[in-house]
């Protein structure tokens, strides 16, 4: 059997033990075992997409003055690259506007140029990495932006629900819907620390965070100069209410 065939002989059994996880007869295994393997089958699907993906960017490594979006979401941008992990569905294309989506996962080195791009922005993804990966794709940032490149950054404003709990006040969180939000929470028991959970862990999503003071000395160790707190941008942030009321924003040039 060759080495190729070996492999290919691996992923199509981790593959396998991944699909029977959903099997009723697996779920009498300790609760961290299950973990383990869901957690093991999900890199799996992530690598395979990945693996896609890395032909998309072909087409764009010769080009120039490229603008990225990353952990777009929903918010596809018309002119710009966007970039995001979708596992099950593709966000929707607006047929007239025909953004370019790649599917993706940002942990990875990011297969564009040096150099190749003139704006970089993220709203609302950087908290759901982990530190070190964080760091290396802010790194990356700086490294795909040319000189006089723009990075921009907007965060969820965990300063603002700490300062709204110390000061016991509840209208802070008036935009969160509870029954859509914290649906964990038995309403009976609903006080104002579950807004504060949802704000800073959003059940287990958010693995950082972070305020306008980390991310400005985060990017001037990077090497970025000009690095500020900035405010809303209507031309590129996000125009939703739970955007609107609880971001800051940050921006930096090369």
């Amino acid at each position: 059997m060759s080495v190729a065939h070996i492999g290919v002989t691996i992923r199509y059994r981790l593959g396998v033990i991944g699909q029977r996880l959903t099997q009723p007869l697996l779920k009498s295994l300790p609760d961290g075992a299950r973990k383990a393997l869901s957690h093991l089958y999900l890199e799996i699907r992530i690598q395979r997409i990945v693996k896609k993906s890395r032909r998309e960017f072909k087409r764009w490594r010769d080009r120039e003055n490229l603008k990225l979006n990353l952990g777009c979401g929903g918010d596809l941008k018309p002119g710009w690259i966007n970039v995001d992990l979708a596992l099950d569905s593709l966000p929707m294309v607006n047929a007239e506007t025909s953004p370019t989506f790649i599917n993706y996962d940002l942990r990875r080195q990011i297969p564009l140029n040096e150099n190749s791009c003139e704006l970089i922005y993220s709203s609302h993804f950087f908290e759901h990495l982990e530190y070190s990966d964080s760091l290396r794709l802010l790194r990356q940032c700086y490294r795909l932006l040319k000189q006089g490149g723009i990075f921009r950054i907007s965060l969820p404003d965990f300063k603002g629900a700490c300062t709204a709990y110390l000061k016991d006040d509840y209208s802070y969180f008036e935009l969160v819907d509870s029954d859509t939000f914290l649906s964990e929470v038995d309403p009976e028991t609903l006080t104002l620390i579950d807004y504060v959970n949802f704000a800073i862990y959003q059940s287990g999503e958010h693995k950082r965070v972070y305020d306008e003071e980390k991310v400005i000395r985060l990017l001037q160790s990077i090497g970025f100069t000009s690095v500020s707190a900035s405010s809303y941008e209507t031309e590129i942030d996000p125009s939703s209410p739970l955007r609107l009321n609880y971001s800051f924003y940050v921006q930096a040039r090369k």
